[in-house]
C-alpha cells in the first residue's frame, strides 16, 4: 500500500452527480469508464491496497468508506479507489483487497493525505510480507485485507529477486548513485502511465540501501 495523490474527478462525473437522482448503483456505462480511467491513472495501474497490476477490464471500484452505511459518499470521489478482482472465483480463503473487504471498516485510506499511509506501512523484505506497527491496523491489513496471502507474498518476493538480481548484474559493490538510479526506476511511471506491480515494497528496500 502506498499513499495515493487524488486528481480532480471526471467532468462526466461531476455532470451526472448534479442529477437528483444520481447514485452509484444508477452510475451510466460512459461515467463508469471515464472514472475507471481516472482512478488507474492516479494509481499508476495498481492496486489501491496490494499494488498488483490491474486494467479496466479486471478491477473493482472500491468505496474505502462502504456504500452501505455511507450513503452520502457513495460518489465522493475521494472515496472511491481502484482495486484488483481480489482472487474472485477462487477459494474464498485466498479473498484479498475490496473483495475481502467488503463492508468492514478499514481504520486509514491511501488516499487521504491525513492518515499518512506511508509512515503506517512496513515492509518486511525478507517475508515478503506487509505489517505495521500500529496493532489494530496491522490486524485489519491480514483480516480485512487479507494482503499477506500466500499469491501475494510470493508475487512480491519474485518481484523483489528482480530487483536484487539487477543489484547484482555489476560487479562488486553498488554505489549508491547506482541504487539512487533503480530506485527512481521502480517510482516512475511508464510511457503508459503505469507503475511496477508492488512499486512500494521494491522502492523501501531500495531506499534502506541508499
Amino acid at each position: 500500500m502506498h499513499e495515493i495523490t487524488k486528481n480532480s474527478q471526471p467532468n462526466s462525473l461531476t455532470t451526472y452527480k448534479n442529477d437528483p437522482q444520481a447514485s452509484y448503483d444508477n452510475l451510466p456505462q460512459d461515467v463508469k469508464a471515464d472514472l475507471k480511467a481516472s482512478l488507474l491513472s492516479e494509481q499508476g495501474h495498481v492496486c489501491a491496497y496490494c499494488m498488483s497490476r490491474i486494467k479496466a477490464q479486471n478491477m473493482r471500484i472500491e468505496h474505502w468508506a462502504c456504500q452501505d452505511d455511507n450513503r452520502t459518499l457513495e460518489l465522493d470521489y475521494n472515496n472511491l479507489l481502484a482495486c484488483c478482482c481480489g482472487n474472485e472465483g477462487k477459494p474464498k480463503h485466498t479473498y484479498t483487497c475490496d473483495k475481502k473487504k467488503e463492508n468492514k471498516v478499514l481504520t486509514y485510506s491511501p488516499a487521504n493525505t491525513a492518515h499518512s499511509i506511508n509512515n503506517r506501512i512496513i515492509y518486511r523484505h525478507g517475508s515478503g510480507k506487509v505489517t505495521s506497527n500500529d496493532f489494530s491496523f496491522d490486524k485489519e491489513l491480514n483480516d480485512i485485507l487479507n494482503l499477506n496471502e500466500t499469491r501475494l507474498v510470493k508475487n512480491r518476493q519474485h518481484a523483489l529477486k528482480a530487483i536484487q538480481e539487477e543489484l547484482e548484474k555489476k560487479k562488486g559493490t553498488r554505489s549508491k548513485q547506482d541504487i539512487r538510479k533503480l530506485y527512481n526506476a521502480v517510482l516512475a511511471v511508464n510511457s503508459r502511465g503505469q507503475r511496477k506491480s508492488f512499486f512500494g515494497f521494491l522502492a523501501d528496500y531500495l531506499a534502506k540501501k541508499i
